[in-house]
Formats: structure tokens, C-alpha cells, sequence
């Protein structure tokens, strides 16, 4: 994986069907065992989800593979959504984009906060990065990491 091919682009209307499919493909399982799959109500909150939170499209090379949403909020930079495609995971691109977004966060002294589905093993890629476990609430955790001292 070169991580120079690794980029972000604004989701446009035309990517709102592959939001949906990549987040589908990404934690639907998981979603799944813990709520059961209901397809329209999944569609349903995927609308009101896109209209307020719009994602960056990650691409490799130009190809689209998946979501991020991260943005800064009062408390820290918060990543609202990391959805990769299922044969891009595995690959180093998540560790790219998360380096990036880390060092950013450090630059700017902010702590980065997110949260998964109780279950998803991203929660190993997370702890590798230093993220300590803050919380579960309602089969979600919660996670954050204190900005790296520079010096």
C-alpha cells in the first residue's frame, strides 16, 4: 500500500449510494447481531445521517473504498465514521488515514474521540494507536486518546 495513493474527496450526491454499501459491507454484521438488519429502517437513518454528516470519500488511486467523517467539535476531534470496504481492510490504509488524523489532533493539542459497535475487532487497530476505552453504553464504545506531547 502507498500511502501517497490514499486520498479523501467530498462526498457528492453521486456517492451516496456507495456511502450507504460501504457502511452496509463494513459494520453491517455487526449491526446485525446486535439490533437485527431491518433494510428500510437502515436506509431511513442512512438519509438523515448523510444529510447532517456528510462524509469524505477515501479513495486508493482514485478508486473509491471508503467513509470519513471526522470533525473538530468543542471537546476534541471527534471520528464520527471509518468504513472501509472489506477487500481494502487489512491493507494499512485505516493506520494511513488514522496517522493523519492523529497527527493533526497532536499539532493541535486536541484529544480524538470515537466510538464502534460492542464486537467490531477495529477496536484492536484503535488500541494500537493509543486509544483507551472510556466507556460502553448501549452495545457502543467509546473511546479517546490524549494529544502526543511534542518535544
Amino acid at each position: 500500500m502507498d500511502p501517497n495513493l490514499v486520498t479523501l474527496t467530498p462526498a457528492t450526491d453521486d456517492d451516496r449510494g456507495f456511502s450507504y454499501q460501504v457502511k452496509k459491507a463494513a459494520e453491517g454484521d455487526y449491526i446485525a447481531a446486535i439490533y437485527g438488519w431491518d433494510e428500510e429502517y437502515q436506509k431511513r437513518f442512512h438519509g438523515r445521517d448523510w444529510e447532517e454528516r456528510r462524509p469524505d470519500i477515501i479513495r486508493y488511486d482514485g478508486r473509491r473504498i471508503g467513509t470519513l467523517y471526522a470533525r473538530e467539535e468543542e471537546d476534541g476531534l471527534h471520528i464520527r465514521q471509518l468504513f472501509i470496504m472489506p477487500e481494502w481492510q487489512g491493507k494499512g490504509i485505516g493506520s494511513c488515514l488514522l496517522r493523519r488524523i492523529l497527527a493533526e489532533a497532536d499539532s493541535r493539542g486536541l484529544v480524538t474521540k470515537l466510538a464502534f459497535l460492542e464486537g467490531n475487532r477495529v477496536e484492536s487497530l484503535y488500541r494500537r494507536f493509543g486509544f483507551r476505552l472510556t466507556s460502553r453504553r448501549d452495545n457502543n464504545c467509546f473511546m479517546e486518546r490524549e494529544p502526543a506531547v511534542r518535544g
